[in-house]
């Protein structure tokens, strides 16, 4: 670069990351403080995929770069910035939240680069694009990459641009010419079933499907599990995380066919990829040269196949008028040559299971691997000397007296002396405990409820003496209920805590020197009794 803006208009899969991620890294000083490149994608997978190009890039440079976009850990995007990097790359949004609360420096930017810039203009980044490049200090240099230059962002070039220079790259192979383009007529109701049909004539090695809308996403990719395909979904429900890991995986060839709204459709580089289906017609020309962008990149061939209904079919026409290219149509295969192919295909979908079988042990014994070796060196530092426990047998017992401790069966049988020696001092606490052991053993809860408050238990002499007061009327307790029908059986139980052969209504409750009576219980036995 001769320090000049520039407005670079170039097709997907040119190389565009290449040419701004070098300049950047050969005009930064990593030893200066704050970040001095800010790289704006309007894609959460393309700001990783271009900070991961840059590390490639600067792999024995002393750069350090990061990545900052939604759904990501704020906290590590801050410890990451706190510890100094040189080349910043984010999302519009995320970007603008760092620089709003001070965890993202902007005083010491030279460098700024708006990538997919008509991208973030159809998502609805522009305005917090304009705000960000406010912060920016003047003397800088711009570069704007896009596919096409809408009204809106030429504005923003001639605003907060110095005299930028316009580059259109054309090359013999641009992207659209070298990939194979066509499309069928189906009707909406069988475009799931024409699906499998392609699937199985073209037997792709790693295959797109494109769809407008999340659902359609999920739909597709359960019919395909359905029929015995390996494949994932992609979209912008599905967490960050494994949106990413998602995407990595398929890039390593874990699984070999992708579903996934446009959210994977710019910038995305995956190599060797063959086919890209567009189940979807897309709204959006640019959309559709961004989709098929993802197969023959950087000049290679690639195959791009789109289903249209005949609602689609004037969408269609706009695209050709659009890439300047026609789109020719072509029959769809017959039972006839899927017959002929039925062994191939077949093959070709236990080889695709095969070898996600394969790679997905490989992976399971490297982790596996990698846990134990954690596990070893876990043990090893962690290693404690245990405590002297007691060896049971005789053979321990001279080990044990030596460690001042006891074997279990030589404290079992000091606890039976012990108790017997106790037993043979009080020998009426002794009968006591075994007759507590023996009311234990009946009602264990009961027992121990007593041995907590022991009720009192009236002398051989003190029944005689209360039923003589009785009889006499020197006792305030209240007479037994009538014979006849205690004799029935009609007569309820006295409470727990009642004397013997007290009625229910005589039971009374101290509280202090006054005696509080029960006139509930009365009221209770006359509606029981009809007294």
């Amino acid at each position: 670069m001769r320090k000049e803006d520039l407005i670079v208009k170039s097709k997907t899969g040119s190389g565009k990351t290449a040419v701004f991620g070098v300049t950047m890294l050969q005009m930064t000083d990593p030893e200066a403080p704050g970040p001095q490149g800010l790289i704006l994608t309007p894609t959460r997978e393309l700001a990783v995929q271009v900070d991961n190009d840059i590390r490639a890039l600067s792999k024995y440079l002393k750069h350090r770069t990061t990545a900052v976009y939604g759904q990501h850990s704020i906290n590590a995007e801050i410890q990451s910035l706190k510890k100094g990097v040189s080349i910043v790359t984010g999302t519009p949004g995320r970007v603008y939240d760092h620089i709003e609360h001070g965890n993202l420096t902007t005083r010491h930017i030279r460098f700024l680069v708006l990538d997919e810039a008509d991208r973030m203009l159809d998502m609805g980044f522009i305005d917090q694009v304009v705000r960000i490049i406010k912060s920016l200090p003047r003397e800088r240099l711009t570069l704007l990459c896009s596919a096409t230059i809408p009204d809106e962002i030429s504005r923003i070039c001639r605003h907060y641009m110095k005299d930028p220079e316009t580059v259109e790259i054309e090359s013999e192979t641009k992207t659209v010419d070298s990939i194979r383009q066509i499309y069928y007529r189906v009707e909406r109701n069988e475009k799931r079933t024409q699906l499998n049909r392609l699937l199985l004539f073209e037997q792709p090695e790693s295959c797109m499907i494109f769809c407008n809308t999340k659902i359609a996403v999920d739909q597709v990719q359960s019919y395909l599990t359905r029929k015995g395909y390996v494949s994932r979904a992609i979209h912008g429900d599905i967490p960050q995380g494994k949106r990413l890991k998602t995407m990595e995986q398929f890039k390593r060839g874990d699984f070999h066919i992708l579903v996934a709204t446009d959210v994977a459709a710019r910038g995305i580089h995956i190599e060797g990829l063959s086919l890209v289906v567009n189940y979807d017609v897309p709204v959006e020309k640019d959309s559709y040269v961004h989709r098929i962008g993802r197969t023959g990149r950087v000049g290679r061939e690639g195959l791009a196949i789109s289903l249209v209904t005949g609602d689609d079919i004037i969408s269609l026409y706009e695209i050709e008028e659009h890439i300047g290219v026609m789109i020719d149509e072509a029959e769809l295969p017959s039972d006839n040559e899927l017959n002929e192919r039925r062994a191939e295909s077949e093959k070709w979908k236990e080889s695709m299971s095969r070898a996600i079988a394969e790679t997905q042990a490989a992976q399971a014994a490297s982790n596996a691997d990698s846990q134990n070796a954690a596990k070893k060196r876990s043990n090893t530092g962690s290693r404690r000397r245990k405590p002297n426990r007691p060896v049971p047998g005789e053979a321990a017992e001279k080990r044990n007296r030596d460690q001042g401790m006891r074997s279990p069966a030589a404290s079992a049988a000091g606890a039976s002396a012990a108790s017997d020696s106790v037993n043979a001092a009080n020998p009426d606490k002794a009968a006591n405990k075994n007759q507590n052991r023996r009311y234990t053993e009946k009602a264990p809860a009961a027992a121990s409820a007593d041995q907590r408050t022991p009720r009192h238990q009236p002398g051989p002499n003190e029944k005689p003496r209360r039923q003589e007061a009785w009889r006499q009327g020197k006792s305030d307790e209240k007479r037994p209920a009538d014979p006849a029908k205690a004799a029935t059986g009609m007569h309820h139980a006295a409470p727990t805590g009642a004397e013997p052969n007290m009625p229910v209504n005589a039971t009374e409750i101290h509280s202090g020197d006054k005696e509080v009576k029960k006139p509930f219980l009365k009221r209770l036995l006359q509606r029981i009794f009809g007294r």
